[in-house]
């Protein structure tokens, strides 16, 4: 009479070994994003965060202007532009309109230093908020692309919420 475990090895020797075909590599495009702001600091910043997920342009001027930004976007071919609008929210929402007309397929983060009234209209993300936000925002904006839907509340929602997650402490639920 055979072992239980000598069965066993029967079995496996017996069966054969079919390995699944793997699809092709649909490796996405990397994502081309543009960052104006008249802040270093930012774009220095947003270019380390931005970076990770694809190829970053800069431009170092306040986004007020309609058709320089216009131009910027075109010229660097960007899927995505970040605007800062710090000092400036009244001129990002003239520039934000101006482009859902000129690339609909534009996708737009905007991001304030100081979370005004109009700041939030805008759906802008807290300038120096975690990075983290900053580069799920422009994956989303890419996705999205119409600056017409800004993704905030899709961040929120798909954001993970840590609070009470310490080190080697289990998730709550």
């Amino acid at each position: 009479m055979a072992s239980a475990r000598t069965c066993r090895i029967r079995r496996m020797q017996s069966v054969r070994f079919i390995p699944q075909k793997r699809a092709p590599d649909a490796a996405a495009a990397p994502i081309r994003a543009l960052v104006v702001t008249a802040d270093a600091r930012f774009q220095q910043r947003a270019e380390g965060v931005i970076g990770a997920v694809g190829a970053v342009s800069l431009a170092l001027m306040s986004p007020a202007g309609v058709d320089d930004v216009t131009w910027l976007v075109r010229e660097a071919r960007a899927d995505v532009v970040v605007l800062d609008a710090t000092d400036c929210e009244a001129d990002v929402a003239g520039v934000l309109a101006a482009l859902a007309v000129s690339t609909p397929r534009l996708g737009v983060v905007v991001v304030c230093e100081h979370l005004t009234t109009a700041a939030r209209a805008l759906g802008a993300l807290p300038k120096w908020g975690w990075m983290r936000d900053l580069r799920v925002a422009v994956q989303q904006a890419h996705l999205d692309g119409s600056p017409l839907t800004l993704s905030r509340e899709r961040l929120h929602a798909a954001r993970r919420d840590l609070r009470g997650v310490g080190p080697g402490s289990a998730a709550r639920r």
